[in-house]
């Protein structure tokens, strides 16, 4: 059994499955407290979205620095960033999108349950599997479309279920003239799928630069983390200053203890990533989803007095299956169901000295050319 100084890389592996579960159970969760419990004026989006970054910087910048040592960390970020400016403003494109994302992601957990909610952004699967086979020429095997299809279906019955919790209902009784719960609903569905685009393009994205870029080494993902978040930043604070919710006077406004919370931990989940990459494989992350889905739907009944029916219950066992198919923890046997569907039509020309598939189930890139492990941006 390998060992990683004093523990075993079973444990380290089932620290990380613990771990990520719980964070991606928290984050609609704590995202919807904090959207619907703050006293006063809301707080604004897009500073906090700035804030989480800014934090993300920083725990970047000091994990690189014990990478590599603290007296080549400036003469890295040259070599690696300053250095490389096309390399470096291609990853705009992904910043902003990545930035719109987090955005959306508050946004929606205005509207929604954080069980619905949960449930919904599962179906990114599908833009990624789509985008993979338009803008890489990926084929996928029939099991997967099995999966994507009845994760569609999944998505539906939850969408028209009638679900609800408290918070939902007493914005209704409140304001009777206002939009009605349904329509409020389809509100934060639009949020749900334009960051689950967005989230899809940018992953996508990343892995076609990663496998165009030329040269063999690869920059780190600390690098990788300070680059996003750095261009997140740039582009956020104009959105800030313009948004309709940021006060110049009191910039920090409905900033209680629940949205500083939430900044910290949305930072942690994307740094959470290096340790997914390096110790985690597809199954992991498989069940994790699956069982953080679970964990968000059980704890919104006592926090938020959430409510559902059959067709609830039904759409989130098709989107747990379909997730576990398609990330190959459920398997099928036969050739005919692992055979990869060809779809000329639909997909860009592969190229032959890069058919190599090096990327996980949501789209990441596992393995960086000239590196010996994973790595993802």
């Amino acid at each position: 059994m390998k060992t990683q100084g004093f523990l075993s890389e079973a444990t380290i592996r089932s620290a990380v499955f613990i771990i990520l579960t719980f964070q991606n159970a928290s984050v609609p969760l704590m995202t919807r407290y904090a959207r619907t419990s703050e006293a006063g004026d809301p707080y604004c989006v897009p500073l906090m979205v700035v804030i989480q970054e800014t934090t993300k910087l920083i725990a970047s910048l000091l994990l690189l620095g014990n990478e590599v040592g603290l007296g080549r960390l400036v003469s890295t970020l040259n070599s690696e960033i300053v250095s490389r400016p096309t390399s470096t403003l291609r990853l705009a494109v992904p910043a902003v999108l990545f930035f719109i994302q987090n955005n959306c992601i508050q946004q929606s957990n205005t509207y929604l349950p954080a069980a619905v909610f949960q449930v919904t952004y599962q179906g990114k699967t599908f833009i990624v599997a789509l985008l993979s086979v338009l803008m890489l020429g990926r084929r996928l095997e029939r099991f997967k479309w099995l999966g994507i299809c009845f994760l569609a279906v999944g998505v539906a019955l939850v969408q028209t279920s009638s679900s609800s919790d408290s918070r939902s209902r007493e914005a209704a009784a409140a304001d009777s003239s206002s939009i009605e719960l349904g329509g409020d609903m389809f509100l934060g569905l639009m949020y749900v799928v334009i960051a689950a685009c967005c989230s899809g393009f940018a992953n996508v994205y990343f892995e076609k630069m990663v496998k165009t870029a030329e040269g063999a080494k690869k920059p780190s993902l600390w690098v990788r983390n300070i680059q996003l978040a750095m261009f997140t930043i740039i582009l956020g604070l104009p959105v800030v200053i313009i948004s309709p919710t940021y006060d110049a006077q009191n910039p920090f406004r409905g900033f209680n203890g629940s949205v500083i919370a939430l900044a910290f931990n949305n930072a942690c989940g994307g740094l959470l990533v290096a340790l997914i990459v390096k110790y985690g494989d597809n199954i992991i992350k498989g069940f994790s989803n699956a069982l953080s889905t679970v964990l968000a739907t059980i704890i919104s009944v006592p926090l938020f007095g959430f409510t559902t029916g059959p067709s609830f219950v039904l759409g989130v066992f098709l989107v747990i299956w379909s997730s576990l198919v398609y990330g190959k923890i459920f398997k099928f046997s036969g050739d005919w169901w692992n055979t990869e569907l060809k779809m000329s039509w639909l997909q860009a020309p592969k190229n032959p000295d890069k058919d190599e598939d090096t990327s996980d189930d949501n789209g990441f890139p596992l393995k960086e050319l000239g590196s010996g492990e994973g790595k993802r941006g």
